[in-house]
This record gives C-alpha cells, sequence and structure tokens, in this order.
C-alpha cells in the first residue's frame, strides 16, 4: 500500500520541477504566457493534493504552514 508521506516527498518534487519548467518557459522560450499559466495550474492542483494529505497526516504540514510557529 502506499505510504502518504511517500506521496508527500514526491508531490514535492514534482512542484519543484514545474516550477523550473514554469521559469525556463517564462525566460526567454517564445512559449506563450498562456502555457506558462497552465504550468502554474497543476502547481495549484499538486498544492490541492498536498492540503488533502496535511488533513490526513497534519505531521507532514511543513510549519510555515501550520500558523503561529
Amino acid at each position: 500500500m502506499a505510504r502518504l508521506d511517500d506521496i508527500h516527498s514526491k508531490l514535492i518534487e514534482a512542484s519543484k520541477l514545474l516550477d523550473e519548467a514554469a521559469r525556463e518557459m517564462r525566460d526567454g522560450t517564445g512559449m506563450p504566457p498562456e502555457q506558462v499559466a497552465k504550468v502554474g495550474t497543476a502547481i495549484a492542483e499538486v498544492m490541492l493534493v498536498r492540503h488533502q494529505i496535511y488533513i490526513l497526516r497534519p505531521d507532514l504540514m511543513p510549519g510555515y504552514l501550520k500558523g503561529g510557529e
């Protein structure tokens, strides 16, 4: 059975890769801004999945998202 902490780690890595791709696309590839925005949408969707993981496993939530810490 898949473990949430493993999935969470993979989603963090996916977010980093998507962010790098969007930055590279934006910085001089000639890609239309709409395409960069689609990558941004994918990053947002990954964050929504991570939020669901935090509901099930609050211990995985980074301190900066917990507030007051």
